[in-house]
């Protein structure tokens, strides 16, 4: 199964999936992101796999991100692109939204860096969920948002 890799924009609500080539190696995504991408040079920008739909979001090397989003938007430091598989992206969605006090615990003790609520609630029509529940925590605000 071959897949596509498309750049996502997180600096905007919900996320945005610029207009690039689709291209089938994950590493012509992070270069495009390293080498800046017009209009988004200071954005939250994350890769998407597809094999349509989505199944999996990639975080890119954290210095290759704009370094105002780092140590505010973004709680995680890598070297590599980190991938997250969409099935755990919908638990930690339903962690995040839970009424449950275990899961509300869980969710306040656990490192979740690359996927803060607010980043990942933006990627709410990628996953195709829709965002309902309490009060989601921890609640953050966000850097660079745009329109």
């Amino acid at each position: 199964m071959s897949s596509a890799y498309r750049i996502l924009c997180l600096s905007h609500d919900p996320a945005l999936t610029i207009e690039t080539p689709d291209w089938n190696r994950p590493e012509h995504a992070e270069a495009a992101i390293r080498d800046g991408v017009d209009g988004h040079t200071d954005c939250d920008l994350m890769i998407g796999r597809y094999s349509y739909p989505l199944i999996a979001i990639g975080c890119p090397r954290t210095f290759d991100l704009p370094e105002h989003l780092r140590g505010t938007v973004l709680r995680c430091c890598h070297g590599s692109t980190q991938w997250i598989d969409k099935g755990w992206l919908l638990l930690l969605t339903a962690a995040y939204q839970s009424n449950d006090p275990a899961m509300r615990a869980a969710i306040e003790a656990g490192n979740h860096g690359c996927l803060p609520w607010e980043r990942l609630r933006r990627l709410r029509v990628e996953l195709g969920i829709t965002v309902v529940g309490p009060e989601p925590y921890p609640s953050i605000g966000f850097v660079g948002e745009k329109p």
